[in-house]
């Protein structure tokens, strides 16, 4: 009956695309968190799952009885993204919604009204058709369950279950021929320029760079690694430069048969390697029968810069930007500058430029205030976009920039929806962080699963975050020990830290944050602030106290960091909500870069019935969305 009585209350409010868990409690007099208890007891869903799978399944109805436009279908039943719907569908059922009716399958009933001379004989018949209808039903949702936890635990299972398409490919490292490291730049933003190029193609599924960076000089077959990044096909090359001329040698390779489609061996002069590198792609999606549309067709004939040596500069700057340093971040920044100067028009670059001024007041750079380094970094977004409004990178950074900057929650979605058409990583990370800023964790999570599957090894993972924030705290702490093996960079340590903090296992995250900071050589905020939090909760607090004090002197030199919004963070942890509430307030006025975090951050879970809490949270804007 109470399950009843939650679906006859969606299906009241089907068409509303505003009607969330809030509301649904509200309509059934109870409180969010006995709803959600009561529902996982009954059901084992959440309430965000009951509302989304009731939508979906009046969507496969309606699919099933009239030819409607899927948009028609999608705000039929309460999506008001035709886009985002789709996504929903298709991970729900297997298939796009565009596929449904294709994919019913009638099973004819047997007729009830026979005579009594035949009815025994039918009767059995239809028995007989029962226990095998039922038996093949449990047996497929045996199955289903078996493959969901190959999948969930990532065993030998998942190569079962990601059976690649046959326009699926990976992109492994160019090989730089040329002695020594100077030229290793190059080889690499040529492979990225490919991967960039096929990356817009909508039939083909494309495996990033960072997921193919670990098998440069691996001596596994390409069987070994397609079945490994769950491909058909594998494109490998060299590139040697001498002066002004460069030599590429390309091949496309069925991984299972392991032979040869295509092959191209390329000499030319420096200034056509944009040419080149727009060739390739187009020859190896024709070599995958894929089917280019009068749009595509024009994206690879873009030139984005005559300048080559503009271009060269562009590349060197990408090569320094993703040693995730602050000395590369330096150095990308003078690169990028010297490609605009020979060349103003270049969108790259612009992008490029915001990017690095961003990253320098991001938590991870710690260099500027928020203000100061999106401040910087806006001529150049809105640039880029003149000059291409479909650049990815500029779109997902300008999103960035309304977010962090202006606090618009609206804009910022709408700029992070065009900016994940391509799959680009860094636009799925961004907004997979904005939806768990917005608590839409099941949304946040079904993103930072698409950032695993085509990036695997990108080194910003939201998985752990994401994990945590949707409740799989298990899994969650498999991945990151996981990812630890893998990396112990700043990102994975601060992410597995901050679960083991919000977990209640407070010796390790200390543990954890010491050896990111003993590793970086530099003491983080962010992680001061969090192990001052584990040190608080865990009966420590003169120690809580010290790095109190430590932020505080920090405060004196630099502005950068979001010192003040961690200072609340370890008040929060010594039980202090008054001092929490008055450094939060100070965050505010300072428009730190953490403060779209407010609502999330655990720590803060005890400040939300303040009053002073609330009021923060409307004027940073979060009353004026849907946090479900």
């Amino acid at each position: 009956m109470f399950l009843q009585k939650l679906a006859e209350v969606v299906e009241a409010n089907m068409q509303n695309d505003q009607f969330g868990v809030e509301a649904l409690a509200e309509q059934m007099n109870m409180s969010r968190s006995n709803l959600h208890r009561k529902l996982k007891q009954a059901s084992g869903q959440t309430a965000t799952q009951f509302i989304r799978e009731h939508r979906l399944h009046r969507a496969m109805e309606l699919l099933k009885q009239d030819d409607c436009p899927i948009a028609e279908v999608a705000y039929a039943v309460g999506f008001n993204s035709a886009s985002y719907f789709t996504t929903c569908f298709t991970e729900y059922y297997g298939y796009p919604p565009g596929e449904a009716r294709n994919k019913l399958l009638e099973i004819p009933l047997l007729d009830s009204s026979l005579d009594h001379q035949t009815g025994e004989k039918q009767h059995k018949t239809q028995r007989i058709g029962k226990i095998v209808i039922g038996g093949l039903l449990v047996l497929g949702l045996f199955i289903s369950f078996f493959l969901y936890q190959q999948w969930i635990n990532g065993s030998d299972g998942q190569d079962v279950i990601n059976t690649p398409s046959d326009k699926s490919i990976a992109i492994l490292p160019f090989r730089n021929l040329n002695l020594g490291e100077e030229n290793l730049y190059l080889s690499e933003g040529v492979m990225n320029a490919i991967s960039r190029d096929l990356s817009k193609m909508g039939d083909l599924k494309v495996i990033s760079r960072t997921s193919t960076e670990r098998y440069k000089a691996s001596g596994q077959s390409a069987k070994q690694i397609a079945a490994t990044l769950g491909v058909s096909n594998l494109l490998e090359g060299s590139i040697q430069r001498y002066d002004n001329t460069v030599r590429i040698e390309v091949q496309l390779i069925d991984a299972r048969t392991e032979h040869q489609l295509w092959a191209e061996n390329y000499d030319r002069e420096l200034k056509d390697l944009l040419k080149i590198q727009s060739e390739i792609a187009e020859k190896v999606a024709l070599a995958l029968k894929t089917t280019l549309s009068p749009q595509e067709k024009a994206v690879l004939s873009q030139t984005m810069t005559d300048n080559a040596e503009a271009y060269d500069l562009y590349l060197k700057g990408v090569y320094e930007h993703q040693t995730y340093t602050t000395e590369g971040n330096h150095r990308s920044l003078k690169y990028f500058q010297r490609a605009l100067a020979l060349d103003s028009n270049f969108a790259l670059a612009h992008a490029g430029m915001a990017i690095s001024y961003i990253a320098r007041a991001a938590i991870f750079g710690a260099e500027l205030s928020a203000l100061e380094g999106l401040s910087l970094a806006k001529p150049f977004l809105d640039q880029a976009i003149a000059l291409d409004p479909t650049l990815v990178e500029a779109r997902a950074f300008n999103a960035f920039y309304l977010l962090y900057h202006n606090w618009d929650f609206e804009g910022a979605e709408q700029e992070y929806r065009k900016a994940v058409v391509t799959n680009y990583p860094e636009a799925l990370a961004l907004y997979a962080d904005f939806l768990n800023f917005t608590r839409r964790h099941e949304e946040a999570l079904f993103l930072s699963r698409k950032l695993d599957k085509t990036a695997p090894y990108y080194p910003n993972s939201r998985m752990i975050l994401s994990l945590y924030y949707a409740g799989h705290y298990d899994e969650a702490t498999a991945f990151a020990e996981s990812r630890a093996k893998m990396f112990t960079n700043y990102f994975t340590l601060d992410s597995y830290g901050f679960l083991m903090l919000n977990t209640s296992k407070y010796l390790k995250a200390i543990e954890l944050f010491h050896q990111v900071m003993d590793i970086e050589g530099i003491r983080y905020p962010r992680m001061l602030g969090w192990m001052g939090a584990a040190y608080a909760r865990s009966g420590q607090t003169e120690t809580a106290q010290e790095i109190i004090d430590e932020l505080e002197a920090r405060l004196v030199i630099t502005d950068a960091g979001s010192v003040r919004f961690f200072i609340a963070v370890i008040y929060t942890a010594l039980n202090d909500k008054t001092s929490a509430l008055h450094w939060l307030q100070a965050a505010y006025e300072q428009h730190e870069m953490e403060m779209p975090w407010l609502i999330s951050e655990p720590q803060f879970y005890p400040l939300h019935e303040e009053p002073a809490f609330r009021e923060l949270v409307d004027k940073v804007g979060f009353s004026n969305i849907d946090q479900e």
